[in-house]
């Protein structure tokens, strides 16, 4: 005689046995889903937004106690959610997941994303209460709900999004999500294994565990170059960093950065580690976390760096400072240049950026090490 199945049980896979490895029948981990308010959150793109987003997860929480919360995400950014409290299931974003989604139904709905396939899918997914964004008749991205008009001007209305607006991210998605706003802070998982990586990186290279930790996240991220930072100014930080403040100094970065930092390592004092270039995400993450600062330009590493709670020096160029939140952690560098912000990607002279000094930054590490 064969268990009966409860496929309404949060924890029922259908295809493998469930994560307690226990038949249905009188298992004591039964959790309807019926019971749970389901939740999807469509939020894919931009990976350092996809980990700001996280801090909605509390007020949500609040909103819908013991809610099953369903998200959306590139997979590129799968491993920012992976191990978070508070998601009870990630979903690549692809065709099968796209499909899945269509035969479901939620109680509530979330899309923070305006591209025309995400805000289609939000449109077509069956929910009792849509929040966020949608596609209207006309193939463009329209509010679900009025509170979400305000999150959708700032992107067609750039004196509003530069000049005016004082709201963080943070602010302007828990309104239009209609949560309470609460300074809610990201939800992060960083398991040991990444830490270990990096740790035995410290010890094979003898670091002085007794000098203070700068980590220098040196790229711009994949879409906006004008956020690079000039190479001489990493140069002559370096030399005040490991020289003046006697600091172990840190060169954080991806693949695109290899040539970068080798540039910046050439002939650098002593005590500055170039910590290679071929991480994982969770990898780089676990480098972080062990920085007691890190320097930074508005990019993920940024993100990375708030989500973990450490002490940041963030350099702000083409985009928007008020936006972000440093948790009262750090400092924001923005040299106000006639023409800054401005968001595009390219640019012939990145004024924005060269007139951040070396000095300015040094000062304000040194100020944040003390």
């Amino acid at each position: 005689m064969t268990s009966p199945i409860k496929d309404d049980c949060a924890q029922f896979r259908g295809d493998k046995p469930c994560r307690f490895k226990r038949l249905c029948g009188d298992c004591p981990e039964y959790d309807p889903l019926g019971a749970r308010p389901k939740v999807l959150v469509l939020k894919c793109r931009a990976q350092g937004d996809v980990l700001r987003t996280t801090a909605l997860l509390p007020a949500l929480e609040r909103k819908y106690p013991r809610s099953h919360v369903t998200w959306l995400v590139d997979g590129e950014s799968v491993d920012l959610l992976a191990g978070n409290p508070l998601v009870a299931s990630v979903l690549p974003f692809g065709l099968e997941s796209v499909l899945s989604l269509e035969v479901r139904e939620f109680d509530v709905l979330i899309c923070l994303d305006k591209e025309p396939g995400i805000t289609a899918l939000a449109t077509k997914v069956r929910a009792e209460r849509k929040f966020g964004f949608g596609m209207n008749a006309h193939g463009v991205p329209t509010a679900f709900n009025d509170a979400a008009a305000y999150a959708l001007q700032l992107g067609i209305d750039d004196d509003l999004k530069y000049r005016t607006n004082t709201k963080t991210y943070q602010e302007i998605a828990a309104e239009a999500a209609e949560l309470v706003y609460a300074r809610d802070e990201y939800v992060f998982a960083l398991g040991d294994e990444p830490k270990r990586k990096a740790r035995e990186f410290m010890k094979a290279h003898g670091v002085d565990a007794f000098r203070p930790a700068v980590g220098l996240n040196t790229g711009a991220g994949t879409k906006f170059e004008t956020k690079q930072w000039p190479v001489d100014h990493y140069r002559e930080l370096v030399r005040g960093l490991a020289g003046g403040l006697g600091a172990n100094v840190f060169l954080l970065g991806g693949p695109r950065e290899e040539a970068l930092n080798k540039a910046i390592a050439a002939g650098a004092a002593p005590r500055v580690y170039n910590t290679g270039n071929d991480h994982s995400l969770p990898e780089f993450a676990g480098f972080l976390s062990l920085m007691d600062v890190v320097m930074t330009s508005d990019t993920l590493g940024m993100h990375l760096a708030i989500a973990l709670k450490k002490k940041i020096v963030a350099l702000f160029g083409p985009t928007c400072p008020q936006e972000i939140d440093l948790y009262d952690r750090g400092v924001k560098l923005f040299a106000s240049a006639p023409c800054a912000p401005c968001y595009k990607q390219t640019c012939p002279d990145t004024v924005c950026m060269k007139e951040i000094l070396p000095g300015r930054v040094l000062e304000e590490v040194g100020r944040l090490i003390a």
